[in-house]
């Protein structure tokens, strides 16, 4: 059963398809969780320091805000959007 969505190699984060605890291996990326991820929600794929774009689907969607580590969970509290903001 797939558990993770990564359509592009430019993509620096992946959508999981189920919960994630702590310590799951997602073999189909060969990336540890470092925290708990929600389903629906993106894990990094490697370190994103703030500044940096986060990449998903091939596209920029947002801006980091805080060091993320990889494996770990990439939402509001470590991204700005920059959808919908003319950017």
């Amino acid at each position: 059963m797939k558990r993770v969505i990564r359509l592009s190699e430019k993509d620096n984060v992946a959508v999981v398809l189920c919960d994630l605890s702590e310590g799951e291996f997602l073999e189909e990326i060969g990336v540890t969780a470092r925290e708990a991820v929600p389903y629906g929600h993106k894990i990094a794929l490697a370190d994103i320091r703030p500044g940096e774009k986060i990449y998903k689907y091939g596209e920029a969607v947002g801006n980091c805000t805080a060091e993320i580590t990889k494996g770990g969970w990439v939402h509001v509290h470590n991204v700005e959007s920059i959808r919908g903001l003319g950017r």
